[in-house]
């Protein structure tokens, strides 16, 4: 799927599109769902969290290939929560998470909501990074939070 992919030019994020996920997106999400995490979410639930909150599951798309996603869904009427955030290993460092999540908190925005909260690992520095320089604060720290055991961060962003 991806094999062949010319990397997006640092700086340059003038041919990724962010928009609203699509049922045709499925196969190329779940790719990159793998391509990410240890304990991929399956395609079946990857959809369910599409029909919940679909203006809260966007894609990234540059050539026509997704490149990246990131999902929320609503906590409560003011606070809502990160589901996921990935972004294809052969195109990141380049904005195109930070693009995500810039595009995602417009719409918590618009949307009247007051927070975002999320989980991250403990030891995914580039993550965490992108989240403090986008404004978020770290909260307390989950031990054994993950499957494998790992421990997790709390942030959370005041919208």
């Amino acid at each position: 799927m991806f094999g062949g992919w010319r990397r997006i030019p640092k700086g340059s994020l003038l041919n990724v599109k962010v928009r609203s996920f699509q049922r045709e997106d499925l196969r190329q999400v779940s790719l990159i769902e793998r391509a990410c995490f240890r304990k991929p979410y399956p395609p079946s639930l990857l959809l369910l969290l599409a029909r919940l909150n679909p203006q809260l599951f966007l894609v990234a798309e540059a050539s026509g290939k997704i490149v990246g996603y990131v999902s929320a869904l609503p906590d409560s009427r003011e606070v809502a929560h990160l589901v996921s955030l990935a972004v294809h290993p052969e195109v990141r460092r380049v904005g195109v998470a930070r693009k995500l999540m810039e595009e995602l908190l417009s719409k918590l925005r618009g949307m009247g909501f007051r927070e975002l909260r999320l989980e991250v690992r403990i030891d995914n520095f580039p993550a965490i990074s992108l989240y403090k320089a986008l404004g978020f604060r770290e909260g307390r720290k989950l031990r054994g939070y993950y499957e494998d055991g790992s421990d997790a961060l709390t942030m959370s962003l005041k919208l």
